[in-house]
């Protein structure tokens, strides 16, 4: 394997890219004997164009001092066994085919360098559109981390308002279920109306609670009482605690139908308790 020192492509003036491309075809083989076997390569190539080159393997059982099976073939610098789509011959006495061969392999390997190169670039710069996305990634992260706080602290705060916001909604619906208790007892209340005409001299004092009362002296001469104050004779006074339940307390209202005693006394008295 001393052949092979091409100035044309790969490393310049060595016979490394011979080598290897033929130790990738011979490491295949070998790794496929078996124990108790041996093999023989040799150059071959196709008798017809496109004249493609191959190692032709027979490989030798030392048990049996024969030849095993038939001959396996691999192209020139691959590791991979093919079928040569036509007659072969041998070729490994003939310099011209041993040195196009070496061209062949040198050239696939030189080939596969560049690829390698190419694609070692591309990993390269992938690595540094990696390494910025993952910078600009760690700073959205951080970013991200800041708002979430910030929602975190806003969520408590909102958290707190609807606390007192329950609280207030809670004092409210006892509030209003007063209410309601209030108007419905607003609305059940019966009122009962009260008419009393009296002509007596006697100063008498109402005691039911009223919600409104009325006084009409009806007498043509004398004056009447109501709360110890004059009512003329034609005159009406009212009084009317305002609706809504309200309503003036017991006692509150006296009246005299003949303070003079002239015997001539007419009160119209009209209340709704």
């Amino acid at each position: 394997m001393s052949i092979g020192n091409v100035k044309t492509s790969g490393s310049k003036g060595t016979n490394y890219p011979w080598q290897y491309a033929m130790l990738k075809t011979l490491t295949a083989i070998s790794t496929s004997l078996g124990a108790g076997t041996e093999f023989e390569s040799r150059l071959v190539r196709l008798i017809a164009a496109p004249y493609t080159l191959y190692l032709e393997v027979r490989l030798w059982d030392i048990d049996s001092g024969a030849w095993s099976g038939t001959p396996t073939y691999y192209e020139v610098g691959s590791n991979v066994v093919a079928i040569p789509p036509g007659p072969v011959e041998y070729a490994d006495e003939d310099n011209a085919l041993v040195l196009t061969a070496i061209k062949t392999a040198t050239e696939t390997t030189a080939l596969e360098t560049a690829s390698i190169d190419t694609n070692t670039a591309g990993i390269l710069a992938d690595t540094a559109v990696i390494e910025t996305n993952t910078t600009g990634i760690l700073a959205d992260t951080a970013a991200i981390d800041t708002a979430t706080a910030a929602i975190l602290v806003k969520n408590t705060e909102i958290e707190t308002t609807a606390n007192a916001i329950e609280v207030l909604n809670t004092a409210i619906l006892a509030d209003t279920a007063a209410i309601e208790t209030n108007t419905d007892s607003l609305v059940d209340v019966a009122n009962t109306p009260t008419i009393i005409r009296t002509s007596a001299s006697l100063a008498v004092t109402l005691a039911p609670a009223v919600k409104s009362i009325s006084f009409y002296n009806a007498s043509a001469t004398d004056d009447a009482h109501v709360n110890t104050v004059d009512l003329k004779p034609g005159e009406t006074i009212n009084f009317d605690a305002g609706g809504n339940g309200n309503y003036f307390s017991g006692s509150s209202f006296t009246y005299d139908a003949d303070p003079d005693s002239g015997g001539a006394g007419d009160l119209l008295i009209i209340y709704v308790t």
